[in-house]
């Protein structure tokens, strides 16, 4: 992906977001043909997002678990998200092309069209570890891949909560939340309720 601006384009993104999540209108889809991916422990299964909180009650934020909108940002020169016609489909020096390639998903998160959703839990993974994980309720957090990393000709995308976490700490993401205890990440404080299906 070709990336100008990025330390100006960041900066503005995390205004917008910390302004506008709660901005994100409520949606239901209906489950049927994948409409949506995700990663979780590495393998790829469909999700179906059949509500969307974006004001959730304390105790619900408190149990939800993680689900990642790893972005590749910035953008991909000539992309203007309020023109979602300008933005192409992308492949990365490695050939490597995100899950939403780009996908506008409304609200803030239109700021990041190019990424991939990653979160811990799914079907299959048995009881030692993932299967009260992939029950969910999911909370939105968005991480930015450092382009330094990303745009190398041998990447692969962290495919698991764990990863991102390794990831964060060795400095493979953009700092986007700065003064945070977790500068990497900014939970957006939404919530998503959805099932979650193997691919096939």
């Amino acid at each position: 992906m070709d990336r100008t601006n990025g330390t100006l384009a960041v900066a503005l993104a995390v205004v917008f977001i910390l302004g506008a999540f709660l901005a994100v209108p409520l949606a239901a889809r209906a489950a049927g043909p994948c409409e949506e991916t995700a990663y979780a422990n590495g393998q790829l299964f469909c999700i179906h997002v059949t509500k969307i909180i974006a004001n959730p009650s304390a105790g619900l934020l408190a149990t939800a678990e993680p689900i990642y909108i790893a972005a590749y940002f910035p953008l991909p020169s000539g992309c203007d998200t309020s023109n979602p016609s300008t933005c192409a489909p992308e492949a990365l020096p490695s050939g490597y092309q995100p899950l939403c390639n780009p996908c506008f998903h409304g609200g803030a998160l239109d700021a990041f069209p190019y990424h991939d959703h990653v979160m811990e839990g799914a079907p299959g993974f048995g009881t030692q570890g993932t299967v009260d994980a992939m029950k969910g309720p999911w909370v939105r957090i968005v991480a930015a891949y450092d382009p330094a990393y990303s745009n190398q000709a041998g990447f692969t995308p962290f495919k698991s909560t764990a990863g991102i976490a390794a990831g964060e700490l060795a400095g493979d993401f953009q700092a986007i939340h700065p003064g945070a205890v977790n500068p990497y990440e900014i939970n957006t404080g939404v919530v998503l309720i959805f099932g979650v299906q193997p691919l096939g």
